[in-house]
């Protein structure tokens, strides 16, 4: 519609007839803002969107502790265990409640490595995780 109406402008120069354009086209733009003010002026009340539907929780596994995958081989797991205790080894927190937050995270990275390296517990524990009873 702005187009229209400079388009008209610049024609109405030279052409009188294109002042009516000019006009038209100036209020039919003004008629649509106000068309669209009207519409939200007439909303009364506030509409809250949905509710965000929440992410089904995971279940945290000793696979997930480690971030290996749980058909990962004895020596990805390993591995995972090194780099993570490396990684949260109390000693290379810089304060004392990191270093707090650290001595539980090793604990917990520990018994799920004393779990997933033994092939008996393992096989024990894969079980229970697939009968839902962890």
């Amino acid at each position: 519609m702005c187009a229209v109406a400079l388009i008209s402008f610049i024609l109405a120069w030279r052409y009188p007839f294109f002042w009516l354009v000019f006009l038209w086209s100036l209020w039919a733009m003004s008629r649509q803002s106000q068309t669209t003010y009207d519409y939200r002026s007439q909303q009364t009340s506030y509409q809250s969107p949905p509710p965000h539907a929440e992410p089904p929780r995971t279940r945290n596994t000793l696979y997930d502790l480690l971030e290996v995958s749980p058909n990962a081989s004895p020596e990805v797991i390993k591995a995972a265990y090194r780099q993570l205790a490396l990684k949260y080894h109390p000693d290379k927190q810089p304060d004392a409640r990191r270093r707090q937050q650290a001595e539980e995270r090793m604990k917990q990275i520990n018994a799920a490595y004393d779990i997933l390296s033994d092939p008996a517990r393992r096989a024990e524990y894969d079980r229970q995780l697939h009968e839902g009873l962890i």
